[in-house]
């Protein structure tokens, strides 16, 4: 199994590329705000044991898609430092089974986040929906950085269509 990870920023287009990717590859999509929506049904969802649910539903997740053989999935989570070791599980589950992840950074300017932060698509979910809540995000820690473990394909949305990205991505990994 392949499993394309997406991260970067809020609003840095990660559900709209990884759609696009889907569309031209066939993977299946795991948008990361499907288990934290799920979970805040029932918990705080910045709290310890909201954080430990949804790694372990993320974690099941995967290891159900490789008992059932899905060729490749798609997945986006806002990475900061904090997630070392919930990557460094999911890329042990993928490998330990004969699969490869493979990494995307995307980020943009800030201006353009902060346009992207209040679109509509975004109300569907308990994303960052406001410029304000976005800036105090920014602040807090460090959404911009690179996943270290392995090398992720960096690509600057900024201006450039999610579609554009979805095939860079799909020729740059030959999906």
């Amino acid at each position: 199994m392949k499993l394309i990870y997406i991260y970067g920023p809020p609003a840095a287009g990660k559900l709209e590329v990884a759609k696009q990717l889907a569309k031209i590859t066939g993977f299946r999509l795991f948008h990361n705000h499907l288990t934290a929506d799920y979970v805040s049904s029932i918990f705080t969802l910045k709290d310890e044991t909201s954080n430990k649910l949804k790694c372990q539903m993320v974690y099941r997740m995967l290891e159900a898609a490789i008992k059932y053989n899905v060729e490749g999935i798609i997945f986006t989570k806002v990475y900061d430092a904090g997630d070392k070791d919930f990557v460094k599980k999911i890329i042990e589950i993928i490998e330990e089974n004969s699969g490869e992840v493979l990494f995307v950074k995307l980020y943009c300017a800030p201006e353009k986040l902060y346009e992207r932060v209040t679109n509509s698509s975004r109300k569907k979910f308990d994303k960052v929906k406001s410029v304000e809540h976005l800036k105090k995000i920014l602040k807090k820690s460090d959404k911009f950085g690179a996943i270290t473990v392995k090398k992720s394909l960096i690509i600057d949305n900024t201006n450039t269509p999610a579609k554009k990205c979805a095939e860079k991505i799909k020729n740059y990994y030959s999906l």
